[in-house]
């Protein structure tokens, strides 16, 4: 009888278990471009193909640090330190369409057939995750929707409302200070990306809160953008314009490699409908994703981000170089911390993570000022590990990687002043110029150079420093640091310091 029982217990459990739903895997966002695919989990395994930033995979298997994960047409093995995995979630919970006409697709991609729309408002709960889509029900439509453009949050009920906008007078005009500036609902990163604005476009603005505009942008659109990559401009100082907001100046493109496809669309899997060589040029049209809609002789056509590079339109009548520039160098600025980690925390509430952006924003706008190509390894507030940092640095043409942080002590210990790190006795004399200019410029306390071992500088190699800007857990200079002339001296200081060291 017993034996019976147990029998039937088992017969049982077996079924639920077969019966049960799959449970979701766990993805594996890649964080670098050019990140090879191994037929097993390790370097000395043969590269198979190579996926790129933001490709998101579902992971099959760990082992020794290396991901087995799951492609199109075969499986590979990639180092889980070049990804940032996602733990799946058991359940999404609903969500809401921030854009009218949002596609839904048969498949998750944008290969998969448009089969209906969300308009804005929409609500939806997913039901399955696959990478970063969304199948969602509507109506009688299944389909796949892309997850960046839902929120759990109701269009109508964000915090930033346009009834306040509307009724503002304009207040100025602002231009547009870096390459690409995104354009949020509300005076922060954490705000909804609505759109993105282009450097050198001029917009006016009719608000001004915690170092954000809020600017008119489009048929009497409004959006926050981020103070610290814009400039205020006059009326004489306006650049230009179309109709539409954009300048007539168009950046273009080169290409890096011979024999690189032209597309008919922005994918790998649209035709090919020409093929370019190193250095030929074309006209940016516009940027979808990662791909780049270029002209040519009046024929548009599409080619990947991750083997092309962006240049300005030279202007035959600019001014002749500075003896005092930094024409021809590349640095990449590292802004410390990120995302899930906020670093120091200063004495009124400020983040380390937020203030190495801003500064990081700032440096680029003054070396660039200066001539020099600026690489940065993040321009959002996301979590990004050391390995990826210094992975970047090693396979990037920079002459010069500068790691930029706040320094903190326990708030029983007195401390002020900067501090510049290197690693390398040959990187020595690069840390003792921009220490000598940073201090000079900013009057903060000397209080040297010293070996660091730190991640971002030991495994660089490029010429690296890391450099401690001021301490926030100091209440007085917390808030020095936080102003607006701080953020500019300081860079300063550290682009004199360059121009110093390289000559």
């Amino acid at each position: 009888m017993k034996q019976g029982i147990v029998l039937f217990i088992l017969i049982v459990g077996l079924l639920t278990f077969m019966n049960a739903p799959p449970v979701a895997a766990d993805e594996a966002v890649v964080q670098v471009d050019h990140l090879n695919v191994r037929t097993g989990p390790s370097k000395n395994h043969e590269a198979i193909g190579k996926v790129h930033t933001g490709a998101t995979y579902t992971i099959l298997e760990e082992k020794d640090n290396w991901l087995k994960i799951k492609r199109n047409n075969d499986n590979g093995w990639v180092a889980k330190w070049l990804t940032e995995v996602e733990t799946a979630g058991t359940s999404k919970g609903t969500q809401y369409s921030n854009y009218d006409y949002l596609r839904i697709r048969s498949s998750p991609g944008l290969d998969g057939k448009i089969k209906g729309y969300l308009m804005k408002g929409d609500q939806v709960k997913p039901t399955e995750t696959d990478g970063k889509w969304y199948r969602i029900q509507k109506g009688n439509t299944n389909g796949w929707v892309h997850r960046d453009y839902l929120s759990p949050q109701h269009p109508k009920n964000e915090p930033h409302k346009k009834k306040e906008s509307s009724s503002s007078s304009v207040n100025g005009k602002v231009k547009v200070g870096t390459d690409v500036l995104n354009v949020r609902s509300q005076n922060s990163t954490k705000g909804r990306l609505l759109t993105q604005v282009q450097k050198g476009q001029v917009y006016e603005y009719i608000a001004k809160k915690d170092r954000w505009y809020e600017i008119k942008y489009t048929s009497g659109k409004t959006g926050w953008v981020a103070g610290w990559l814009v400039n205020e401009v006059s009326n004489e100082e306006e650049t230009p314009t179309t109709t539409e907001g954009h300048t007539k100046q168009k950046n273009y493109v080169s290409l890096n490699y011979n024999g690189t496809n032209l597309r008919a669309g922005p994918s790998t899997n649209d035709k090919i409908v020409g093929r370019g060589n190193k250095g030929d040029r074309f006209d940016i049209v516009s940027k979808e994703g990662q791909w780049y809609k270029v002209s040519n002789n009046g024929n548009e056509m599409y080619v990947a981000g991750w083997i092309v590079e962006e240049h300005a339109q030279e202007n035959s009548t600019s001014a002749p170089a500075q003896t005092n520039s930094l024409k021809g160098k590349t640095i990449m600025i590292d802004a410390g911390h990120g995302g899930r980690d906020p670093g120091a925390l200063g004495r009124s509430g400020s983040y380390e993570k937020t203030l190495t952006l801003e500064t990081a924003f700032n440096l680029k706008k003054e070396l660039e000022s200066k001539g020099a190509k600026v690489l940065m390894t993040r321009t959002e507030d996301h979590y990004m590990s050391l390995s990826v940092r210094s992975y970047h640095s090693n396979h990037s043409d920079a002459d010069v990687f500068i790691s930029l942080h706040y320094n903190s002590t326990p708030l029983s210990i007195p401390a002020r002043g900067i501090s510049s790190y290197y690693y390398n006795v040959k990187d020595k004399a690069l840390a003792t110029s921009l220490q000598s200019s940073i201090t000079t410029l900013t009057g903060m306390k000397n209080r040297g150079i010293q070996k660091g071992n730190f991640h971002v500088i030991r495994e660089n190699s490029k010429p690296a420093v890391l450099l401690e800007l001021g301490f926030i857990s100091d209440a007085r200079e917390e808030q020095i640091i936080k102003t607006n002339s701080y953020q500019t001296k300081a860079s300063q200081g550290i682009t004199e310091g360059l121009i110093k060291h390289f000559n």
